[in-house]
């Protein structure tokens, strides 16, 4: 599709006759047939007009391109903290997912380093008892930070996931 067939095409979608358009715009109504004709094109003050008038971009105008989907502005302060959060949490909300993620990956680390830790300090259990060597609280409560790491990182992971495919609908 030419500039010429989007004029025509505006034009027509606003209800404009070429007279009508060539009025608005100070020209002559032999100047709209040529451009929609595609004997000539506009001059470079009369786009921004032109595209003001149909209610499109330039870019629309001249490419024929559709417009960009425009995220919702941040809102104004009148609106309160509350709304702010929310539109903060909408737009960037799967960055937490990603930092809870990340610290659940820290809390596993620690855990893993913690069991390597005791098991180099404490005896073996077989002496005590019969082999079961994750009985001792030390290496209960690294399976524990490990075992809460892991949830917390597959947790983030979910939400970083959900929050990102509801931020570019």
């Amino acid at each position: 599709m030419t500039i010429g067939d989007r004029i025509a095409k505006y034009r027509r979608n606003q209800g404009l006759s070429q007279e009508e358009l060539a009025e608005k715009l100070g020209i002559s109504r032999q100047s709209v047939s040529k451009w929609e004709r595609n004997e000539s094109l506009p001059e470079a003050d009369k786009i921004p007009l032109l595209a003001q008038m149909f209610s499109i971009t330039t870019d629309e105008l001249l490419t024929g391109g559709e417009p960009k989907a425009q995220q919702a502005p941040p809102p104004s302060r009148r609106q309160g903290a509350g709304a702010w959060v929310c539109w903060l949490f909408r737009r960037w909300g799967w960055v937490g997912g990603l930092i809870l993620a990340g610290y659940g990956a820290a809390m596993m680390g620690i855990g893993f380093i913690g069991r390597a830790a005791f098991r180099s300090m404490l005896p073996p259990m077989e002496i005590f008892t019969d082999g079961v060597a994750f009985g001792q609280p030390a290496f209960l409560i690294t399976n524990f930070a490990i075992g809460i790491g892991g949830a917390v990182v597959l947790g983030g992971l979910v939400a970083a996931l959900v929050l990102w495919r509801k931020r570019n609908r």
